[in-house]
């Protein structure tokens, strides 16, 4: 099984998602700006990479979690991928494409304009993250649902691989 998490750019709210998922950021609690910028790839990822996939690690039921950013032409990459998954054969359950740039809000967006695209890093990298601060409580709820999905398809309980309650 294996998860890819995709934004805009591979830099905020796949990497985010990715992090909770592989069990790196607490879901119980909201990481600092500092934490947050701190993770692989966090607003890193150049404009050229757009399409690459990066790993992430491993979740609870051992798939692997990706993060790729699809750039402005979301659906067409995503029919794209999908359809040659199925040329090739792979079984629509072995894959879960995850959009997790709806959750990013404006400061998100304009943080990560102002550092990937205009190269404002100090300014536009704490926006971002402010931003990912602002979207972690639906982040946490992505990740639970992708996480109890993987381990329905896996034919566990999701339950079982979900995150504890926020306290």
């Amino acid at each position: 099984m294996r998860v890819f998490y995709h934004c805009y750019g591979s830099s905020h709210t796949s990497v985010v998602a990715a992090a909770l998922h592989t069990g790196r950021l607490d879901p119980r609690r909201t990481p600092t700006v500092r934490e947050l910028c701190a993770l692989p790839l966090f607003d890193r990822v150049q404009g050229r990479d757009l399409g690459t996939v990066f790993p992430a690690g491993r979740g609870p039921d051992g798939e692997e979690v990706f993060v790729v950013g699809f750039g402005p032409g979301k659906e067409v990459i995503r029919r794209a991928v999908v359809s040659f998954l199925d040329l090739k054969g792979v079984d629509p359950d072995d894959y879960m494409l995850v959009d997790a740039l709806r959750l990013a809000g404006w400061l998100v967006k304009v943080g990560g304009t102002l550092s990937r695209r205009l190269g404002l890093v100090s300014l536009g990298r704490p926006m971002a993250a402010l931003g990912m601060r602002r979207a972690y409580p639906a982040l946490v709820a992505l990740v639970r649902e992708v996480r109890g999905e993987v381990a329905r398809r896996k034919g566990r309980c999701g339950s079982l691989t979900a995150f504890p309650p926020r306290e």
